[in-house]
């Protein structure tokens, strides 16, 4: 079963890169982002709530 691939040479092979371009990073800041944001906006809930009642 290992050797059961057609292929039988690279040669001429090419490949297809998703993002290869620099949208990894726009992932990766859009994810950092979606978890501070509501950090941030608990912070500002919790200081409210607290300035309200104490």
């Amino acid at each position: 079963m290992l050797g059961a691939s057609p292929i039988e040479t690279w040669e001429g092979a090419g490949a297809i890169f998703t993002f290869a371009a620099g949208g990894a990073s726009l992932w990766f800041w859009l994810s950092v982002a979606l978890c501070i944001v509501p950090l941030v906006v608990s912070l500002i809930a919790e200081s409210a709530a607290e300035s309200e009642h104490g």
